[in-house]
C-alpha cells in the first residue's frame, strides 16, 4: 500500500466537507455567469441575483457522477503517456504563466520567449517523471491578449505528453481542442483520449468570473478534463485561519465540480488548490511557507476523500535561485506533496515568476527519488531474501551474494546528478555545485533538442494558422 500523510482524521474530514456544504447553502457562491446560474436554477438551487445558495443534493449527485480516482487516466498524446492514477505513482506537473527565464546562455534572468517556452517544453518530453508538459512559460513577445492561443500552439507541438493550461472563453477552448485534434487527426480522435486539461481558477473568496465558467463549461461539454483550483490568501482571500481557509476552498471547488456535473454528467476533473499565505512584512505570496504546504496537503487529503484525482502546487518555490533555500523547499514540499496528492504542479522558482533550464533536470531527480520513498513494501519470499540469510549466515558480507547482484538497481535508487563520492573525487571533477551539474545536463539536453520536431511540418503550420487568426475572437470576449 502505498504510504500517505495525513493531517486531518476521518472526523476532520467530514467535518470540512459538511462546513463546506453548509456554506454553499447559507452563503451561496457568486456566479458572475449568467448561463452557469441557469444550469443551478433548473436544478433546484436558489438563485438571489448572481449569488448561487446550492443545496447538498446537487453537490452530491456531482460527486456521483464525477470520473473516480480508481479509475482516472491522464492521457498523453501517444498511449506511452498516459498516467493511470490508480497505479498510485506521484508525478511532475509543469506550472504555467511564469514571466521570466534564467537565460541558457548568459545566466540573467530575462523575460521568457516563445523560443524558451519550445525549448523549455521539448526538455520536459525527455525527462522521465514529468507527465504534465504544460507551458512553464508564457511568452513575453507576443501580443498579451493572444498569448493563450500562442501558448496551446507551441506546446501541442512540443511534447506528447499531457497538457494543462489556461484558455479565454469558450472561444479559447474550443480553438485549443482544434490545435489538438490536428496533431491527432480529428477532433473525433482527440476526444477519445484528451491529452490536454483546462485550468480553471475560482475567485476567493466564494466568486467564479463570467470567462471561467464559460471554460468550465465548455470543456465539460466536450468531456475535456478540468483542473480545478481554489487559491485564497490568507489574511486577504480568506481568513487568518488554516481551519477555516480549507472549508471556503472546498467549496468553492464543490461548487465548480457541480456545475461541471450539472452541463455534462461523467465530466472529468481534478482537484486542485493554490490556498497559500501572505507575508506581512514583504506583502509578497510565500508559495512555499509551511502554512501553504500543510494545507494543500489537507486539500489532497480533502479531494481523495472524495475519491478524485489531485494535483497540488507542492514545489513552487519562493527562492529566487536553485540554492539552499529552493533545496529545502524542493524537499519539504516534495516530501509531504508525494504522500499526499497525485500530481505535484513544479518547476518555477520566485514565487511563481521564474523559470530555470536547470530547475528542470534538478526537479526530475529529486522527483526520482521521491518516486522510490513512496514506493510500496512487499513482504513477499523474494523480498523477505530469507534463504539469502541462511547462505551467508553470521557476521558474513551479502555484497558478492546472487541475492544482491541481481536485485542492488531495483533496490536501491540509482543517481544521475546528485553527489554520492568522495570529497576527493568530487574535487577532481571540478567541484561542481548540483546547480552547475543539473545546468551542464541541462544544456547539453538543450542543444540536442534545438532542431528536432515531432509533428509534420503542414501539421505545425495548421497549427499555427490557429493562432495566428485569434486576435478577433479574443477582442470580443467577454473577460
Amino acid at each position: 500500500m502505498r504510504p500517505e500523510l495525513k493531517y486531518l482524521s476521518d472526523q476532520e474530514l467530514k467535518r470540512v466537507h459538511q462546513k463546506a456544504l453548509d456554506m454553499l447553502w447559507d452563503m451561496g457562491m457568486q456566479f458572475e455567469n449568467s448561463e452557469a446560474r441557469d444550469y443551478f436554477a433548473k436544478a433546484g438551487a436558489v438563485v438571489e441575483g448572481d449569488i448561487v445558495k446550492i443545496p447538498a443534493g446537487i453537490v452530491e449527485k456531482a460527486l456521483e457522477t464525477v470520473p473516480k480516482r480508481d479509475k482516472f487516466i491522464l492521457y498523453g498524446r501517444t498511449p506511452e503517456q498516459d498516467v493511470k492514477v490508480s497505479e498510485n505513482v506521484p508525478s511532475l506537473a509543469a506550472m504555467t504563466m511564469a514571466t521570466n527565464v534564467i537565460d541558457i546562455d548568459t545566466g540573467e534572468r530575462r523575460p521568457a520567449t516563445d523560443r524558451d517556452l519550445e525549448m523549455i517544453t521539448r526538455l520536459m518530453e525527455r525527462l522521465d517523471t514529468i507527465t504534465s508538459a504544460s507551458a512553464l512559460v508564457t511568452p513575453q513577445n507576443v501580443p498579451m491578449d493572444v498569448s493563450d492561443w500562442y501558448t496551446w500552439a507551441i506546446s501541442i507541438k512540443n511534447t506528447t505528453k499531457h497538457i494543462t493550461g489556461g484558455a479565454v472563453g469558450k472561444e479559447g477552448v474550443q480553438d485549443a481542442i482544434k490545435m489538438a485534434g490536428l496533431a491527432v487527426g480529428s477532433e473525433e480522435e482527440f476526444l477519445k483520449r484528451p491529452f490536454i486539461s483546462f485550468w480553471v481558477l475560482t475567485m476567493p473568496p466564494l466568486r467564479v468570473d463570467e470567462n471561467t465558467a464559460n471554460v468550465l463549461m465548455e470543456a465539460s461539454r466536450f468531456k475535456v478534463p478540468t483542473v480545478i483550483s481554489s487559491g485564497g490568501i490568507l489574511g486577504i482571500t480568506s481568513p487568518m485561519s488554516v481551519e477555516s481557509a480549507l472549508i471556503h476552498t472546498h467549496a468553492e471547488i464543490l461548487a465548480c465540480i457541480a456545475l461541471s456535473q450539472l452541463v455534462q454528467p461523467g465530466a472529468p476533473v481534478i482537484y486542485s488548490s493554490f490556498v497559500r499565505t501572505l507575508d506581512m512584512k514583504t506583502l509578497c505570496v510565500a508559495m512555499s511557507s509551511p502554512e501553504s504546504i500543510l494545507m494543500r496537503a489537507c486539500m489532497g487529503q480533502l479531494g481523495w476523500y472524495l475519491g478524485l484525482p489531485t494535483e497540488m502546487p507542492m514545489n513552487l518555490r519562493d527562492g529566487k535561485l536553485l540554492d539552499a533555500q529552493a533545496g529545502f523547499e524542493t524537499g519539504m514540499g516534495g516530501a509531504i506533496g508525494s504522500l499526499s496528492c497525485d500530481f505535484l504542479v513544479s518547476m518555477q522558482l520566485d514565487m511563481d515568476l521564474t523559470v530555470d533550464y536547470a530547475d528542470l533536470v534538478y526537479s526530475n531527480e529529486c522527483m526520482r527519488q521521491l518516486i522510490r520513498l513512496v514506493r510500496p513494501l512487499h513482504f513477499d519470499d523474494e523480498t523477505l531474501a530469507y534463504e539469502n540469510m541462511v547462505e551467508v549466515g553470521h557476521g558474513k558480507t551479502f555484497l558478492e551474494t546472487d541475492h544482491t547482484i541481481f536485485n542492488y538497481q531495483e533496490e536501491i535508487w540509482q543517481p544521475q546528478i546528485i553527489e554520492r563520492n568522495t570529497w576527493e573525487s568530487w574535487s577532481e571533477r571540478g567541484k561542481k555545485d548540483i546547480r552547475q551539474v543539473a545546468f551542464e545536463k541541462a544544456t547539453q539536453m538543450y542543444h540536442e533538442l534545438e532542431n528536432t520536431e515531432i509533428l509534420p511540418e503542414d501539421v505545425r503550420r495548421a497549427i499555427d494558422a490557429i493562432a495566428e487568426n485569434s486576435a478577433e475572437k479574443a477582442k470580443n470576449i467577454k473577460r
